[in-house]
């Protein structure tokens, strides 16, 4: 398979019931579930981190992502380990609930916040595409934000 038909192929997965899919020259692997661990500045309901051949990977939670706070997420199946677009270095794990399988189409990229390039009609479902990078984006803002928050209350009681 050449490289350029290999990266007009989606990966369909689901979280909540939901489907997505992303390139699938973003994804750099799907791995099994494994331990995570807490980092310290961070509320487990947001991130934490897995090894991953030897290095700390984040995890964030999809909840996060995809606007799914309140939902009750069952355990994930498996890790998509994400990279940023041309980059061969894992950025970011994402737990998903399912994977579909492999679709012909493209990703593309938007400057929604939600990361959603578009709603496509793919094997009878509605499958949101989602910008690689822009789900990077917003996964590093979410632990930004968080590890600055626990930081202000952090010097808010030294005070």
């Amino acid at each position: 398979m050449s490289e350029a038909s290999r990266e007009e192929r989606l990966l369909t997965f689901e979280v909540a019931g939901a489907a997505f899919a992303l390139p699938i020259a973003d994804v750099l692997e799907v791995a099994e579930v494994e331990a995570r661990y807490p980092v310290p500045s961070l509320p487990p309901t947001l991130a934490g981190v897995v090894n991953h051949h030897g290095d700390a990977l984040p995890v964030v939670e999809p909840s996060v992502l995809f606007d799914l706070a309140g939902l009750e997420l069952p355990p994930p199946a498996h890790l998509l380990v994400l990279g940023e677009v041309g980059g061969d270095a894992a950025n970011l794990a994402l737990p998903v609930d399912r994977i579909c399988g492999l679709v012909p189409g493209r990703g593309g990229s938007t400057r929604e916040p939600s990361g959603i390039v578009e709603r496509r009609s793919l094997e009878g479902r509605v499958v949101s595409i989602l910008d690689t990078n822009r789900l990077l984006a917003r996964a590093a803002a979410a632990i930004e934000q968080a590890g600055a928050r626990s930081s202000d209350n952090d010097q808010g009681g030294l005070a």
